[in-house]
């Protein structure tokens, strides 16, 4: 699907189930999800059976050497040309597949899905998620105050949006700066 020296990005398959559901299980990934409860197999396979065939969802897996390392998610909204990503990578992951993989999957994104925008929410209490979006170019386009209780404390979900010009910009800086 989307290859590069580093890895590929590719749409996730049934044989992808176990590992991504046990990653999502994770304690050190659930702990930033908006749901941190365990997924149970059947919900897995409920939620991956409805969103494999809805047009609008794409779901992704990332390999390095041949070896899963992470899952993404583009869930695009009604009006054209718009979508939430998620993500997540393996808790064994070696260091900097986040970013790797998510760079190869805006490029995704934006080039194979012809996407327009890219939005995320990110929970206040997940440093390294919120840096990585400003790493990766995001914008920060607003802060829910204490918008996600989770039945102990509230926190703020912090909402970033790139969009593929800021995109094509950077990489094309980037570029510049190489030569």
């Amino acid at each position: 699907m989307s290859r590069d020296t580093e890895g590929l990005l590719r749409i996730m398959a049934e044989r992808d189930l176990q590992p991504v559901l046990s990653w999502r299980n994770h304690p050190e990934v659930r702990r930033y999800m908006f749901n941190s409860g365990e997924i149970s197999w059947g919900e897995h396979v409920t939620w991956f059976a409805a969103a494999s065939t809805n047009p609008r969802k794409h779901l992704l897996v990332f390999e390095q050497g041949g070896v899963l390392q992470g899952f993404i998610n583009f869930s695009e909204s009604a009006s054209g040309g718009i979508a939430e990503w998620g993500f997540h990578a393996a808790p064994d992951a070696p260091k900097g597949t986040g970013k790797h993989m998510l760079a190869l999957a805006l490029n995704h994104g934006f080039t194979h899905l012809g996407l327009h925008k890219i939005s995320a929410q990110v929970l206040q209490g997940n440093p390294r998620s919120l840096a990585l979006h400003r790493k990766l170019g995001f914008m920060e386009e607003g802060c829910l105050r204490e918008q996600h209780g989770d039945g102990a404390s509230y926190q703020s979900v912090y909402c970033f949006g790139l969009l593929q010009r800021e995109w094509q910009a950077s990489k094309s800086a980037a570029q510049d700066c190489a030569i």
